[in-house]
């Protein structure tokens, strides 16, 4: 497996994992977040044998490196791809002089389970929660924030 920055070319490859993992992205997100958010967003790509098997997107946002996306095929997760993702993005943070990664993703008060194991992965590498938010809607009363330091140096 090699990662690499994605580029234009990888899209459909990207789209492809996000259309295998719909409890986490939804139609929406799918057919329309997911490839607005890639032409303007960075990112990597985790490649096996030439095939998308996973991806990450960021941007910065508050001054922090944010993850957008994340997703792995589900006949590769548990083999390390996110956690390889996860460092490509914090070692490109750290190049570009920002101290944190962080992302939201769905709280401990939603009951699901895909978003329990979304939580510990983050919390597994590192990552707390810094806010929390009830929202409205229905389907995630409950949102996170969380990052994890990535800096070299001292505050």
């Amino acid at each position: 497996m090699r990662t690499r920055q994605y580029t234009l070319q990888d899209h459909p490859g990207i789209i492809a994992v996000a259309d295998a993992l719909p409890e986490w992205f939804d139609q929406d997100a799918r057919t329309r977040a997911i490839p607005l958010d890639l032409r303007h967003q960075e990112g990597f790509v985790a490649i096996v044998d030439g095939i998308v098997v996973g991806f990450i997107t960021l941007y910065v946002f508050e001054g922090r490196l944010q993850i957008g996306w994340l997703g792995v095929k589900p006949e590769y997760r548990g083999q390390g791809v996110g956690s390889l993702l996860l460092s490509r993005s914090e070692e490109f943070g750290r190049k570009h002089d920002l101290e944190e990664i962080a992302t939201y993703t769905v709280g401990e008060g939603v009951d699901y389970a895909p978003y329990a194991a979304t939580r510990e992965f983050y919390y597994r590498r590192g990552f707390t929660v810094y806010q929390r938010n009830r929202t409205d809607n229905p389907g995630c009363l409950e949102e996170i924030k969380i990052r994890k330091r990535i800096a070299n140096r001292e505050r």
